[in-house]
C-alpha cells in the first residue's frame, strides 16, 4: 500500500492505472499500468531511474525492474478516471462540473454503464455524498464482480478530504438476461427443418393418393356376398349394376 501510495502521488499526472509487484530470484519485478508511459519513463530513462532508487532505498526492494505497460483505452480505465476526477478537483474544479465530464467521457468511451462517488465536505463544512450515475450498472452476482471495474482516488483540500469512487461496467460484460443468436446454426435448423417439411408433404401426398386409389377397388358388403352366392361360371354373364341385376332376378 505504501508503495502504490508513493507511485499515485508522483504518476498523478501520467495516467496511474495501478502497479503489480512479483518477487523473483532476480529480483523484484514491478509493473506499472499507465496511460501515458512516456512521463514515467522520461527523457533518457532518468524518471524510471529515479522511481528505482527510491523503491529500492526508502522501501527496501530488492534489485527492483520496472516494465511500464500503457492502457489501451484509459476512458473505461476506473483507476484512471478516479485519479483524473480527484486531479480535477485538487485545482479547483466544481465538483458536479468534473463529476459530469468524467461521466460523459467514459459513456463516450463504449462503456455499459458508470458510476461516480463523490465524498466529503464538497459544498459546506458538513460532509455529504454526491452520487453520479448513467447506463447500466450491476450491483450482485458474477456480472458486477467481472465487469465491474473500480478506481478509488482521494483529494486533499483545505475544508477536508475528499473520497473518490468510480465504477466502470465494460461494453463486453455478460448480463444474466443477454441473449446471443448464432445465425449459423439458425440457418443450418432453418434448412433441416424446411427439408423434413418438404418430406412429409410428399409422404403425406403419396399416401393419401395411394388410399383414393385402394378405396376404388374396395368392394362394398352386398357385393361380396352377391359375388359368393353366384357360380363362377355364370360371373362372366352377370352385370353388378343394379337395374341389370333386377331384371335378371325377375
Amino acid at each position: 500500500m505504501q508503495i502504490n501510495e508513493y507511485l499515485r502521488s508522483e504518476l498523478v499526472r501520467a495516467g496511474f492505472a495501478g502497479v503489480d509487484i512479483q518477487k523473483t530470484p532476480l529480483g523484484v519485478r514491478i509493473t506499472l499500468k499507465t496511460s501515458r508511459p512516456g512521463l514515467v519513463i522520461g527523457k533518457g530513462g532518468k524518471r524510471i531511474q529515479e522511481i528505482t532508487d527510491v523503491l529500492q532505498e526508502k522501501f527496501g526492494l530488492e534489485m527492483p525492474q520496472i516494465e511500464v505497460e500503457e492502457v489501451e483505452q484509459p476512458d473505461l480505465d476506473a483507476q484512471i478516471m478516479a485519479e483524473r476526477l480527484a486531479y480535477s478537483l485538487d485545482r479547483g474544479r466544481h465538483y458536479r462540473r468534473a463529476g459530469y465530464y468524467i461521466l460523459r467521457k467514459v459513456m463516450d468511451a463504449g462503456a455499459k454503464g458508470v458510476e461516480i462517488i463523490i465524498s466529503g465536505k464538497v459544498t459546506s463544512q458538513r460532509a455529504r455524498t454526491q452520487i453520479f450515475r448513467a447506463g447500466t450498472m450491476s450491483k450482485s452476482g458474477q456480472s458486477a464482480q467481472e465487469g465491474v471495474d473500480k478506481g478509488i482516488a482521494q483529494c486533499i483540500q483545505k475544508s477536508g478530504v475528499l473520497g473518490v469512487i468510480v465504477k466502470v461496467m465494460r461494453a463486453d460484460t455478460k448480463m444474466g438476461d443477454d441473449i446471443t443468436i448464432k445465425e449459423e446454426l439458425l440457418a443450418q435448423a432453418q434448412t433441416k427443418k424446411a427439408a423434413e417439411l418438404t418430406k412429409t408433404r410428399a409422404e403425406k401426398k403419396l399416401k393419401k393418393d395411394y388410399e383414393m386409389v385402394e378405396e376404388e377397388g374396395v368392394l362394398s358388403e352386398d357385393d361380396k356376398a352377391l359375388l359368393d352366392e353366384v357360380d363362377e361360371e355364370d360371373i362372366s354373364e352377370i352385370s353388378l349394376e343394379p337395374n341389370k341385376m333386377a331384371e335378371k332376378e325377375k
